[in-house]
């Protein structure tokens, strides 16, 4: 046999042998993200992908995936604030029989635009970033949410601060037109009278405002002791940097949407001393912990900084969400929905978490957190 001969069939064995063993190769489990990739929140939408998505599918993969098939996600943008392009698209999502579960959706208002369908299309919703009150009456059979919730937080981080700060009376300011801020201030509202904490001015805005004139020259008539705020991330950035500059030094306290960095950012470092409801502690010493902010700092090339609450969040609920695929009886819709309901106490970034019934995980504590020089800490 001639050397190009056997050179020939050499190449003929090698490419058939790779062809076997690509033909072999588990095929990805791709799931869509939808989330926030355009409008004011797009930073926000990036910055979660790019710092907890990211890393986590590495870590679920580097573990073994999903029963052996690498996990993979690509994105799907939500178009929030507007409902009605996402309603749209998650029809087409649930219609679409491969897809067993969504993940990612964001705000409470875009959770609560598909609400009615999610039972209808009969698929599991597991969304990671809806912290908003609840205001049906029911979450239906397949709707899971993650985030510390404003009925139990809210109640818990106000006693708190009236016990630590000379709080007699509190200004109130929410977007009118978000339907979660708008149910997370009637929370904030009686939780404030309970505690026996006059509300001396209420200020609305609408979702995409960015001149707040107006709302602080009022807050600032009023000269309250603290001003309370239920607001995303991007606005009340703005908000907190335009009261400053008036001259307003109050405490600022919020819900767990102004955790993300954006808030930061937007308010050029003027939402210092901020303190709000969080997912977690940065400085809790479990392994769990510390292992996240080593791995985050490590990709993000941050040494002395913290990954924040809704990185971390979305970094912690695609570990769960791992859990719950891989320990589920079969991929189907049912099975992952029954698969959620049989998480008992399980050990996350966040404590201990479980599902006893559709709706909100159960957790076993509330941590409450300040921004100081860029990073939240534990707050008293």
């Amino acid at each position: 046999m001639s050397k190009r001969v056997l050179v020939a069939l050499t190449c003929v064995v090698l490419l058939a042998a790779l062809g076997v063993a690509e033909s072999q190769s588990p095929q990805p489990f791709k799931l869509p993200f939808p989330y926030i990739f355009t409008g004011p929140g797009a930073d926000w939408g990036e910055r979660v992908w790019k710092e907890g998505i990211g890393p986590a599918v590495e870590v679920v993969n580097k573990k073994g995936g999903i029963k052996g098939r690498p996990l993979e996600f690509y994105k799907v943008d939500t178009r929030f604030p507007e409902t009605a392009p996402w309603v749209t698209e998650f029809r087409r999502l649930a219609g679409d029989a491969s897809i067993p579960i969504i993940y990612g959706v964001g705000p409470t208002k875009s959770q609560l635009a598909i609400a009615e369908l999610i039972d209808e299309m009969k698929i599991p919703v597991f969304n990671p970033s809806s912290a908003g009150s609840w205001p049906l009456p029911s979450f239906g059979k397949y709707t899971f949410r993650y985030q510390p919730i404003a009925d139990t937080a809210v109640p818990v981080m106000l006693a708190k601060v009236k016990q630590k700060l000379p709080l007699k009376t509190a200004a109130l300011v929410y977007a009118n037109d978000d339907e979660a801020m708008v149910n997370n201030a009637k929370i904030m509202r009686k939780a404030l009278q309970q505690a026996d904490v006059k509300i001396v001015t209420e200020q609305t805005y609408r979702t995409k405002e960015t001149n707040f004139t107006s709302q602080v020259s009022a807050i600032k008539a009023a000269n309250p002791d603290a001003i309370v705020a239920s607001s995303q991330a991007f606005d009340a950035g703005t908000l907190a940097l335009q009261i400053r500059e008036r001259g307003l030094t109050q405490p600022i306290i919020g819900d767990v949407s102004i955790l993300a960095d954006d808030y930061w950012k937007l308010s050029r470092g003027k939402g210092e001393g901020t303190i709000a409801y969080s997912i977690y502690n940065p400085l809790d010493p479990r392994p769990i912990v510390q292992d996240w902010v080593k791995l985050w700092r490590a990709k993000m090339g941050k040494p002395d900084a913290f990954p924040d609450s809704f990185v971390t969040t979305y970094f912690d609920a695609t570990m769960v969400l791992a859990h719950v695929l891989n320990t589920a009886r079969d991929l189907s819709r049912d099975g992952i929905r029954d698969s959620f309901l049989a998480v008992r106490t399980m050990e996350t970034i966040s404590g201990k978490v479980s599902w006893e019934q559709p709706g909100d995980v159960v957790r076993s504590e509330i941590v409450l957190v300040q921004w100081k020089d860029g990073k939240l800490v534990p707050w008293p």
